[in-house]
């Protein structure tokens, strides 16, 4: 066996019941969201965690035995309108296999491509038009029905309870859009998915978790992300074990391939991040592919290579920056034994607190949960040749 049989188990795609030997770590989760589908009659729920996570890989396992379960992607997200109308044409189309609303499903279908059609039609017949310097008053300019979209959605839904009893809509993507607009849609169309006997449940950002769990801790605030969410389950980022896990299981036919040192490495690079992970050693093995054996030097020179790319021309560190990160390489605690190390290594008190507060907007250092700790993107390389100096 060569390096080039490990390129097909290092592929980043969510799992799902075929892949579920792989999934490490995220059954507490399934199971939280398995509950909400089985028992809640009603309301709005979210998946939220930083991206790559596992979202989509949780969203997968949702299932229902006494439900019909429909799972949608958002690929329009343009703005409100178009996810409105991305939404009802998807939720349109997989209602379509449902015999007693396929009709109506179509027919919604069908209505939604016409209306997206003569929108879109117009907007490049105009830009064509503009370039030719022709004027064209604003009132003949076509815009998105989003009332009667609204409305659409609305009697889709309504159609598919009265059909199924109950419905558990899956919607991913949403958590690739900024906080602001993902809540402006929510909003915009919450009367129509707050519908006894639909339970929906998205994948969101983590900015809207954070905001949301601080509006759920206050009384009689000013938060009101409570009034669109009944819950929202949080996925925390794996631990380096889990990380190391989930690259075993993958790679289990062929770990005589790669060292443990490489393993611990890769772990340690994800930051809690599986996505990171898996493609940091598929970069490894591609850099290396003509190797027998993927070692530490194989994947450190990687990440030297990497973070030398994407971050060497941006970053630059002051000498008492570079004196922090040698110093912080290993450690992990919270802020004031953080200053307690770096007064050790010479720098004084005042200084530390804002060499913290600099590194931790760089993403050079990371604080989960009060606790400080060099990121594994930085841990392996040597930053001095790395970063300029200033």
């Amino acid at each position: 066996m060569s390096l080039k049989d490990l390129v097909r188990h290092l592929v980043d795609k969510p799992l799902d019941l075929e892949t579920r030997n792989l999934l490490v770590n995220r059954e507490k989760e399934i199971k939280v969201l398995n509950r909400l589908a089985e028992f809640q009659s009603y309301g709005v729920y979210g998946v939220a965690g930083e991206t790559g996570v596992g979202k989509t890989t949780v969203l997968n396992f949702v299932s229902s035995k006494d439900a019909c379960v429909k799972r949608i992607n958002i690929t329009l997200r343009e703005s409100v309108d178009s996810i409105l109308y991305d939404l009802t044409y998807n939720l349109a189309r997989a209602l379509e296999a449902e015999s007693e609303i396929a009709k109506e499903a179509r027919q919604i279908r069908e209505w939604i491509i016409e209306e997206v059609a003569n929108v879109r039609g117009f907007a490049l017949g105009f830009s064509m038009v503009a370039s030719a310097n022709v004027n064209v008053q604003k009132s003949e300019v076509p815009r998105f029905n989003f009332f009667a979209a609204r409305e659409k959605l609305a009697r889709l839904i309504e159609k598919a309870v009265e059909a199924k009893q109950k419905l558990i809509l899956l919607i991913d993507e949403l958590d690739k859009e900024k906080k602001d607009d993902v809540l402006r849609t929510l909003d915009a169309i919450k009367s129509q998915i707050v519908f006894e006997g639909l339970v929906v449940i998205l994948a969101l950002p983590y900015s809207i978790y954070r905001e949301y769990s601080a509006d759920r801790m206050r009384w009689n605030e000013a938060g009101n992300l409570e009034n669109i969410f009944k819950d929202i389950v949080f996925l925390e980022p794996l631990s380096k074990s889990d990380i190391k896990e989930l690259l075993i299981r993958r790679i289990h036919e062929h770990l005589d391939l790669v060292s443990q040192e490489v393993l611990e490495i890769a772990s340690d690079f994800a930051d809690g991040n599986p996505r990171d992970a898996i493609w940091i050693l598929n970069k490894t093995v591609f850099e290396n592919v003509e190797e027998k054996r993927i070692s530490k030097e194989h994947i450190v020179r990687t990440i030297e290579k990497l973070v030398g790319e994407y971050f060497g021309h941006q970053l630059t560190l002051t000498e008492n920056q570079r004196k922090a990160l040698r110093t912080l390489r290993d450690f992990t605690g919270s802020k004031e034994q953080l200053v307690s190390e770096l007064q050790k290594a010479g720098i004084k008190r005042t200084t530390a607190y804002s060499i913290i507060e600099q590194l931790v907007q760089k993403k050079i250092l990371l604080l989960r949960n009060g606790v400080y700790r060099l990121s594994g993107k930085f841990r392996h390389v040597d930053m001095d040749s790395l970063f300029q100096i200033r």
